[in-house]
């Protein structure tokens, strides 16, 4: 598993709920992380080193553990590059329509619920009790914050985050870089780029950041 920290924690445990995966190991940016335990998994070693590991442990597969897309895009990107699988995990509480189309390394936590004609692309994650209606798309390694609320129809960009508690109205576009803040409440289309916040959500900010290439 890549990152040890809080997020990991949640993630670990949905993992160990579904069994859909071993974890013998943790991986981690921070150094000073080295030998301490997440849940009572060991922290092994940096991220970079994923690659002198993976044979010397017979890994079969990854899961990327980081809430920030950018970073989680990164890791999952590099992990694939050394041909290792990217485990999908789906909490055993979760509901997952059997209509609905789940991509690689895609993260779902305890109490979702995704509904028909809804797509899951590549290394998405949807953390606790978030509601993803009928016939959403939700681009590349873009991540649902706990309680949001997607209702149908809705296009989720690559990147872009859903803070807790948001309502997304139906039929809308997120745009591709995009946040929108905690417990706001979204009318319109949101432009690529930008963060949204309030009732009715309205943009508070340009978001410049991009992922690393």
């Amino acid at each position: 598993m890549l990152g040890g920290g809080g997020h990991a924690k949640v993630v670990l445990d949905a993992i160990r709920a579904s069994d859909c995966c071993q974890v013998v190991g943790i991986l981690d940016d921070d150094g000073a992380k080295s030998g301490q335990q997440v849940l009572g998994v060991p922290i092994l070693g940096l991220c970079s080193e994923l690659s002198k590991l993976s044979g010397k442990l017979k890994l079969k597969g990854f899961v990327v553990a980081i809430g920030n897309n950018y970073i989680r895009e990164w890791k999952f990107r590099k992990a694939c590059q050394t041909g290792l699988k990217p485990f999908t995990v789906i909490h055993p509480t979760a509901h997952l329509s059997a209509d609905a189309k789940v991509g690689a390394g895609v993260v779902i936590l305890a109490g979702v619920v995704v509904n028909p004609g809804t797509v899951i692309e590549d290394n998405v994650c949807i953390n606790t009790s978030a509601s993803v209606d009928h016939d959403n798309r939700l681009g590349n390694h873009c991540h649902v914050f706990p309680n949001a609320t997607l209702t149908g129809g809705v296009q989720v960009g690559e990147y872009s985050y859903i803070g807790s508690g948001a309502v997304i109205n139906p039929y809308l576009r997120i745009g591709c870089y995009s946040y929108v803040g905690a417990g706001a409440v979204v009318l319109r289309d949101v432009p690529d780029g930008v963060t949204v916040a309030g009732v009715p959500a309205r943009k508070i900010a340009d978001q410049p950041n991009r992922p690393e290439k």
